[in-house]
């Protein structure tokens, strides 16, 4: 049976959120690096001076190079989230699930010259197989506190509302990159907030932690 992260009922060392003391939001985004979509919500991040965190499809970057480096480069977190992100990807065994984790994180570092240490589970699911690659691979899993739900959004003034309307402090939110919708309403839901008193930081500042492995 599998579980969402923050259950902790496979796996008890889920990060899902940080200090609600203060008002501060992370951004992350989940199932890129995408031509399409991707390089706009970039240009909209540079411009307010945010730095994110994209978990990354490893099978994906072929033909992304470039738009990697460019993650990097701009100061964002390149997280993990599989290499295949099949839809049975949590019903393989757990060193079948290793072997994908790491096949992402080597190509990562082919590209970047950094290790991943941060690991996003496919759909947010963990079972015992999954749990048992994590312990295996020892990447550190960070989930999320506010979901969008963006990719079966269908009326981006619903989701703008619903983002401002239920952020609290120290919520970790998940997008995605490969949203069109996302794309396009990013720039509303950053101005929204900031309104309201929100600073955005990155996801390590956020969770005091190292997001690449360090020699």
């Amino acid at each position: 049976m599998a579980f969402f992260p923050s259950s902790g009922f496979h796996y008890g060392n889920v990060l899902s959120s940080g200090n609600t003391e203060k008002k501060n939001l992370t951004l992350t985004f989940d199932d890129g690096p995408e031509a399409a979509t991707t390089p706009g919500i970039l240009e909209i991040l540079k411009k307010f001076k945010i730095r994110a965190a994209f978990f990354v499809i490893g099978k994906k970057i072929a033909g992304n190079e470039d738009l990697l480096k460019k993650l990097d480069s701009d100061g964002h977190i390149i997280g993990n989230h599989s290499w295949a992100h099949s839809n049975l990807w949590d019903f393989n065994s757990s060193v079948r699930i290793a072997d994908d984790l790491e096949r992402n994180i080597m190509e990562v570092e082919r590209v970047t010259g950094k290790r991943m240490k941060l690991f996003r589970p496919p759909y947010g699911v963990i079972n015992p197989m999954v749990a048992k690659a994590i312990d295996n691979t020892e990447v550190t899993v960070v989930a999320w506190s506010l979901r969008s739900f963006d990719t079966t959004a269908v009326n981006p003034v619903t989701l703008l509302d619903k983002i401002v309307k239920n952020a609290k402090p120290g919520d970790i939110l998940l997008f995605h990159d490969s949203c069109a919708l996302t794309a396009g309403i990013l720039e509303k839901i950053i101005v929204s907030l900031q309104e309201r008193g929100y600073v955005f930081i990155p996801l390590d500042e956020m969770l005091n932690l190292q997001a690449y492995e360090t020699h």
